[in-house]
């Protein structure tokens, strides 16, 4: 991917994603002449993060809504993402260690400026490994960051009783 995208003498990232992209005003920026490459790279990250590397799942599916009309500063983030995937090369999905089972799930408020749906995720591990995890938009719009969180929540629950019924059948 480096060398496709001429990144291999790229300095590596330490974040996958400025943290203040998702929230900066969207003003009149300069659009990409072609969105193919960009929507190259994209596609690539959403493989790479489906696959192999669920750290990458909330980039991705951000640098994805915009594959239609990309601008200067998404091709940006894209590029900073796969600088992230060069520094973090060496790691690695992890399955065993003690048989330990967690849950988390969280949601922001209103966190696309445009529509004011909320961004949400859910991340299960059993032992040391992760079995399970998303991040998406919403689908609602949500009134307050509790409700927002309870969407989420209602969300995980249903993923967790999905794995239970699994898990049981598995024993």
């Amino acid at each position: 991917m480096f060398a496709k995208f001429g990144m291999e003498q790229a300095k590596p990232s330490s974040i996958p994603m400025d943290p203040g992209y998702v929230t900066a005003e969207q003003k009149e920026e300069k659009m990409l002449a072609t969105a193919e490459k960009y929507q190259s790279l994209v596609g690539a990250l959403l493989f790479v993060a489906v696959c192999t590397r669920p750290d990458l799942e909330i980039t991705a599916s951000i640098l994805g809504r915009k594959v239609s009309k990309p601008t200067d500063s998404d091709w940006t983030e894209a590029k900073r993402a796969l600088r992230y995937l060069k520094g973090t090369a060496g790691l690695k999905l992890k399955l065993g260690g003690s048989v330990s089972r967690e849950g988390y799930a969280d949601a922001d408020r209103a966190g696309d400026l445009e529509d004011r749906k909320s961004n949400s995720g859910f991340l299960f591990k059993l032992g040391e490994g992760t079995i399970s995890c998303t991040a998406r938009k919403k689908e609602c719009v949500t009134l307050s960051s509790t409700e927002a969180k309870y969407v989420a929540l209602a969300e995980a629950s249903k993923e967790l009783l999905w794995l239970m019924k699994l898990i049981s059948k598995m024993l």
